[in-house]
């Protein structure tokens, strides 16, 4: 079991409302210390919210000297490069009851919703405030041996795919709020 993952937003008090009230995440600790180097290298708060089942996702509220004036890019996909969709995290749920609440959620608050069946799991996926993806997703299947022995054989076949990606069905919100 993972027992965190953090990251570093661009502007932490707007991805600490993204996280609470649109993630619906509760608050759970923070520890603030200076930064590795001490007084003279800054400080941080690492923020921590409860996702369930045991694990936590954190956020840094970074106020480091090294980065004063500095331009960085805090999306861990485009700002390397690469599709939003590459690198994502996802929250598990434990019904569909769930999944729909957390799609509710997302649409109320404004946000564009898409949705996926795979062969495993059924996901909803929309970006936070610094345009990482982030996906609720549902077990809807276990993993059996013949899935993990086709693992361990496609692990390893660099053929080029012929199995078109998943079709996505998308929402959009009513309204956006201002």
């Amino acid at each position: 079991m993972i027992h965190h993952i953090a990251i570093a937003p661009k502007n932490f008090k707007v991805s600490h409302h993204f996280y609470t009230e649109v993630m619906g995440f509760p608050l759970v600790k923070v520890v603030k210390r200076q930064a590795m180097g001490g007084e003279t290298a800054g400080w941080t708060k690492h923020v921590f919210y409860d996702t369930g089942g045991g694990s936590l996702f954190a956020l840094w509220d970074l106020h480091l000297t090294e980065l004063e004036g500095v331009e960085w890019k805090s999306s861990w996909s485009s700002g390397l490069g690469l599709p939003t969709w590459i690198n994502h995290i996802a929250f598990q749920v434990d019904t569909l009851e769930q999944l729909e609440e957390k799609k509710q959620r997302w649409l109320a608050h404004g946000l564009r919703v898409s949705q996926v069946t795979h062969e495993f799991i059924t996901s909803i996926y929309t970006l936070d405030p610094d345009k990482n993806m982030v996906e609720f997703t549902l077990p809807t299947l276990d993993l059996t041996p013949g899935d993990i022995a086709e693992a361990h054989r496609l692990v390893g076949d660099d053929s080029p795919a012929t199995i078109p990606e998943y079709p996505a069905e998308m929402f959009e919100p009513a309204k956006r709020p201002r």
